[in-house]
């Protein structure tokens, strides 16, 4: 990379964080959509003295398992790297913390991070728009324009509980009356989690992006019980933007 310049490295199944990884990119940084399973395949080499802004989304309190397995799989190499956390304006739990941990343990060194609401994919009422004025703001901070007002640690994470609440959740049906074999859902999904006949496997992380993509409408997610679009109708609402700097456990 050029001199001064950064990499942004997004997980958007569904486009929030890409838009905000776009906001934030300059002329001559790096920007990497990892949302693709062959994109994670081949990850950059990092330099002791460069500057990485991971965007990824909040799914179950947490960030997604395949970006959980992609940070595993770096070597920072005592770099500096910086978090965003895009959430549905519901729960953001401790994922900004568990995504830095993963970090830190990677050999980076965690300087800034970020809870970013947006609309929420289940949600009819679409709260937290991203705005260009929150976009700027965003970007503001990780260029070092204003302070953050709170310093978070990265003790006390608990371990992931996805794989549970996937389970409990809901799944992704299909209405094979409707469905064309047109392949978009594959073309788009995150975790190859759509098979060859173009039902759903076990892996589904239900983010929504081959709902989203089908032209026939196809595709939707049922969940196992009401409880789930009750919480979020009763819990979307409008949340600000939160800037934290990260204090590490040796500090």
């Amino acid at each position: 990379m050029k001199e001064n310049a950064k990499r942004i490295i997004c997980f958007s199944p569904t486009g929030n964080c890409k838009k905000v990884a776009l906001a934030l990119a300059e002329r001559g940084d790096d920007l990497r959509d990892i949302t693709m399973p062959e994109k994670r395949e081949n990850p950059p080499v990092f330099g002791q003295n460069e500057m990485t802004v991971f965007v990824m989304p909040v799914y179950n309190r947490g960030i997604p398992d395949a970006c959980a397995e992609y940070i595993k799989s770096l070597d920072g190499k005592g770099g500096f790297a910086s978090v965003i956390c895009v959430y549905g304006g519901v729960t953001k739990g401790k994922s900004l913390q568990k995504a830095a941990k993963l970090l830190t343990k990677s050999n980076f060194r965690v300087a800034k991070g970020a809870y970013v609401p947006a609309p929420h994919f289940y949600s009819k009422e679409k709260f937290n728009v991203l705005s260009q004025e929150r976009l700027q703001r965003i970007k503001a901070f990780f260029d070092g324009e204003f302070a953050a007002k709170a310093i978070l640690s990265l003790s006390g994470v608990e371990f992931s509980i996805q794989p549970f609440l996937r389970v409990i959740t809901g799944s992704c049906r299909v209405d094979f009356s409707l469905c064309t074999a047109c392949g978009k859902c594959k073309e788009v999904c995150p975790v190859n989690a759509v098979r060859s006949d173009f039902s759903s496997a076990g892996n589904c992380i239900l983010c929504g992006a081959c709902v989203k993509a089908c032209p026939a409408r196809a595709r939707n997610i049922r969940f196992h019980t009401p409880v789930p679009l009750l919480f979020i109708k009763a819990n979307c609402k409008h949340r600000d933007d939160e800037f934290y700097d990260f204090k590490l456990p040796s500090d």
